[in-house]
């Protein structure tokens, strides 16, 4: 059965009561792929790191833990999800060592070449335009930097099934290592497992020369209309 509609646009940018159950059940439901998240970055001690939809904002403290001398930044579009990670991260805020924006990440608020970590995960499925996110990304990562994307693929029957396409673009694992070649990342490396009911794909991919990179954008892939 699919979520409702007004759930299911919860997940893209919570808000009031309702958003925070959902950054309450997102913590600990997700908690396993930001984990593994964690472990694909491959952190160093001095490592700059940013994470694109930083929701709860959990996954940022524990990167922090890794990441000892490094910046740590991420940007989500919802106001209290901005709060509530504000909040749990105050020591890191107040310290100078987190920097969290408000605002969309296809225009990311950061110099080019200015982190050497990237990550994004259950975010892939709000994407206006899949090829201008990616080449975004590209821009603001250093050379030889890396980009983790974790999301449900539409190889997932039961995603398929319970997210309104009208919210949630499900894109193939093949097509989003397709847009990643044709911008020029390499090691491109598709891991795909079922946890529990869900089935979860990461990719894993690398920069090799700073670019700028909105010149190579091929045809993206068919949008749906903004809600």
């Amino acid at each position: 059965m699919k979520k409702p509609r007004f759930i299911a646009r919860q997940g893209r940018c919570p808000s009031g009561w309702l958003g925070h159950i959902v950054a309450h059940v997102m913590t600990s439901e997700t908690a396993l792929e930001n984990e593994r998240t964690i472990e694909h970055l491959d952190l160093g001690a001095h490592d700059d790191v940013l994470e694109i939809g930083f929701g709860h904002g959990r996954t940022l403290s524990l990167v922090a833990r890794q990441v000892s001398h490094g910046r740590l930044a991420g940007i989500d579009t919802s106001p209290l999800m901005h709060r509530l990670a504000t909040r749990r991260n105050r020591p890191l805020v107040a310290a100078g060592r987190l920097q969290l924006e408000l605002g969309d990440s296809q225009w990311l608020p950061f110099d080019t070449a200015s982190f050497d970590k990237i990550y994004a995960v259950h975010t892939l499925y709000f994407w206006r335009d899949l090829a201008k996110q990616l080449a975004e990304i590209q821009r603001v990562l250093r050379p030889g930097g890396r980009f983790v994307l974790a999301f449900r693929p539409a190889e997932d029957s039961e995603a398929v099934a319970r997210f309104p396409d009208s919210v949630y673009r499900l894109l193939t694992t093949g097509q989003v290592v397709q847009a990643m070649a044709d911008l020029g990342f390499v090691g491109i490396t598709p891991m795909t497992q079922a946890m529990g009911a869900r089935l979860i794909s990461w990719i894993v991919a690398e920069t090799t020369t700073p670019q700028s990179s909105l010149s190579k954008i091929p045809n993206p892939i068919p949008t749906f209309g903004e809600i």
